[in-house]
């Protein structure tokens, strides 16, 4: 059965984008230690509270890690590489998605365990969840039911074998797992922060140690679009937060800047200035500056031209799993910033030698 988004058949290429295993070699390494500065990152940030507040996020955030002392066990680089020049987009660490999709379309697309990074890539998932409780004997994907992304949940359990292998869906609203269950975190932060009466049952159990959760609080400072601003990495755009002196630069550099909520996700509050007529861009920054004076932080980056392949643009994702380098995705064809209204097409990654 064809991978489903939003109860609808996803758009699908069998037509691989070829990687060479050096150029493979330098992403993984590359982004492997940039996970590492984010890792290091969070912990610093947990020193100093007050940059919390920089990051979006409210100074009393859980800095607890993982069992292996991780801040960001699962997460995703979108990134652009031309087969030259790499260059991150954003870092997915709450509520990462799409494993078994992009497994199931190298599957389809015959590709060879050899060439296909996300061989058996459900398979690792969960054997890394299990790396953060080994005595635990039921696994349970944690979110709200009947969302965009359901058929890929549902799909990621049969392929764990399901309740076979005493693994199921729960909604944290009704508990539905034993004392010492593995929780895998697909629910995002701020939707548990919102509803704290309603998912009460797993928050308290999450809280008195009842469960492991994979996928907690201080995940967030990855998840914020502003640590590029603080990290400056060689493989980060420019990055910029929002204050009043930024914006003045902004003021007449509106083709080359996009500016974000540093809490965005899925395309929302993504605003690029080459789309807007200059009066708009100058009512745009006013806005966004009253906004992060008022505690609701964005940020302004460098905008990249994304590569093309056969006259479409495409971008790709890096999976990393326990902070190891796991499977790709490509995303390939759409005219706009992905969203969940973009219609790009989703394609395998071949690794050739």
């Amino acid at each position: 059965m064809i991978p489903q988004y939003g109860g609808k058949p996803i758009l699908y290429s069998t037509e691989p984008l070829d990687i060479e295993q050096s150029q493979a070699q330098f992403i993984e390494a590359s982004l492997t230690q940039l996970l590492k500065n984010v890792e290091n990152f969070t912990t610093d940030v947990f020193r100093d509270r007050k940059l919390l507040k920089s990051l979006g996020l409210s100074q009393d955030l859980d800095a607890t890690p993982t069992p292996l002392g991780l801040h960001i066990p699962f997460a995703r680089f979108d990134f652009i590489f031309d087969g030259q020049n790499l260059q991150v987009l954003e870092l997915n660490t709450d509520g990462t998605s799409g494993y078994n999709t992009t497994e199931w379309v190298a599957e389809f697309s015959n590709l060879t365990p050899k060439e296909n990074p996300n061989f058996n890539l459900s398979a690792k998932v969960l054997q890394a969840l299990r790396e953060h409780s080994l005595k635990a004997k039921e696994v349970i994907l944690v979110d709200v039911p009947a969302i965009q992304t359901s058929w890929e949940q549902h799909d990621l359990l049969q392929r764990w074998g399901g309740p076979s292998q005493n693994c199921h869906f729960a909604t944290p609203e009704f508990k539905s797992w034993s004392s010492g269950a593995l929780a895998f975190r697909r629910i995002l932060s701020w939707q548990l922060r919102a509803n704290k009466e309603k998912y009460q049952p797993f928050l308290q159990d999450w809280a008195d140690n009842e469960i492991t959760v994979v996928g907690g609080w201080s995940s967030d400072v990855g998840m914020s679009k502003a640590w590029p601003a603080f990290l400056k990495s060689p493989f980060c755009p420019e990055t910029v937060l929002i204050s009043r002196e930024t914006v003045k630069r902004l003021e007449n550099e509106r083709e080359v800047w996009v500016v974000k909520g540093a809490l965005s996700y899925t395309g929302q509050e993504v605003i690029r200035g080459m789309d807007l007529v200059s009066e708009r861009w100058l009512k745009c920054l006013k806005q966004i500056l009253a906004e992060t004076e008022n505690g609701r932080q964005w940020i302004a980056q460098k905008k990249i031209d994304l590569p093309l392949d056969q006259d479409k643009p495409y971008e790709l994702g890096l999976y990393f799993l326990n902070g190891k380098p796991s499977g790709y995705m490509c995303r390939w064809g759409h005219s706009q910033q992905i969203s969940e209204t973009s219609e790009e097409i989703l394609r395998p990654v071949r690794i050739i030698s």
